[in-house]
């Protein structure tokens, strides 16, 4: 607070973070300059209230077959505001209109996977958290596109050979496998040797 008046007493503090333990300490003042604070008050804590801040990096992808995975970096402490916190994640099918949810309890939890053999590999989908504690419920992130887990290639390169050009040196080459994007991103073809 601003400098109080030496004949006051007492003064309010606000714009406090809800939900949080705080200490105050005082110092006298003159026009030569400030002595010393005093010993901490007693930590007083500030009441609960809803949360106001969505979690960031709203994001996900990867993970196993007829997954959805969503991640997000979880609230602090200091801005969840109440007892009972947590998350309630949210998606679609991109292009539907109904949202499902669920509730995740744990407030330090920065992932949700959500386990379906109806998910199709590679689909995307609309993505939302947000938050609540005791007090209920706060906003939800903005919506963000997250798509399924890829399948993997079910099926070998054909046409495999290899040619050799010196010492050293060995050409290996193949014919590319048939892809759909549909399954995923191709991301490039692993060679070994035996």
């Amino acid at each position: 607070p601003d400098v109080i008046d030496g004949k006051t007493f007492t003064t309010t503090v606000v714009d406090l973070n809800p939900w949080v333990e705080y200490e105050f300490r005082v110092v006298a003042s003159n026009k030569v300059g400030g002595g010393e604070p005093s010993l901490p008050s007693e930590k007083v804590r500030t009441e609960e209230a809803v949360p106001e801040i969505p979690p960031s990096e709203v994001s996900g992808g990867g993970g196993s077959r007829s997954e959805l995975v969503i991640t997000w970096d979880p609230i602090p402490e200091e801005l969840q505001n109440g007892e009972g916190f947590g998350y309630v994640v949210a998606f679609r099918p991109f292009g539907t209109t109904t949202w499902i949810q669920t509730v995740v309890t744990s407030p330090d939890t920065p992932r949700y996977v959500f386990r379906n053999e109806s998910i199709l590999p590679f689909s995307p989908y609309e993505v939302k958290v947000g938050v609540y504690n005791n007090k209920g419920e706060g906003p939800f992130s903005s919506v963000t596109t997250v798509f399924s887990a890829e399948e993997e290639p079910s099926i070998a390169p054909a046409g495999v050979s290899a040619t050799s050009l010196s010492s050293s040196v060995i050409e290996v080459s193949w014919t590319a496998i048939p892809w759909k994007m549909s399954s995923g991103r191709l991301l490039g073809y692993e060679v070994s040797t035996f």
